[in-house]
């Protein structure tokens, strides 16, 4: 085969991987927010004072606790949460989660840079928090859907 012919079986064989990624781009699942079908979710059985069970229905009922909060596009307070949910948090896990419940016995966390006084937790972590986390001042409302695995950062 000589260079032309090469070049130009090359050049077909990249417009079909092109192509072929343009096509899978279309169907390819994209990460989306929490489900919108479910906008008021009601906690309906607890374990341990966190939430384990949610009812949809859009009936009144007592607030989802722990990390379901995070599945439903909702924030956790890092001055009322336990340990075990704040664990869950991405970069936090459950030995910088009870240092978090340590550390604010001494003083409540105002803002997110206030976790900044727990050892473990730096610039990048914060950043990595700060939309999943409410404070008393918040009311956890954001224009920002929350992304509880943290991707897209």
């Amino acid at each position: 085969m000589d260079a032309p012919d090469l070049r130009e079986e090359r050049l077909a064989r990249a417009a079909l991987v092109i192509a072929g990624a343009l096509v899978l781009c279309d169907f390819w699942p994209v990460r989306t927010p929490p489900d919108a079908r479910c906008a008021r979710p009601v906690s309906v059985a607890k374990s341990e004072g966190r939430t384990v069970a949610v009812r949809c229905d859009g009936a009144s009922g007592p607030e989802i606790t722990g990390p379901a909060r995070l599945l439903f596009g909702q924030r956790l307070d890092p001055n009322t949460a336990d340990a075990a949910s704040l664990a869950v948090l991405p970069g936090i896990g459950a030995d910088r989660a009870e240092a978090i419940v340590r550390a604010r016995t001494e003083g409540s966390f105002t803002r997110a840079e206030d976790l900044a006084r727990v050892p473990g937790i730096g610039p990048a972590t914060l950043e990595r928090l700060r939309p999943l986390l409410q404070f008393p001042e918040d009311t956890g409302a954001s224009d920002t859907p929350v992304d509880p695995a943290g991707y897209g950062k």
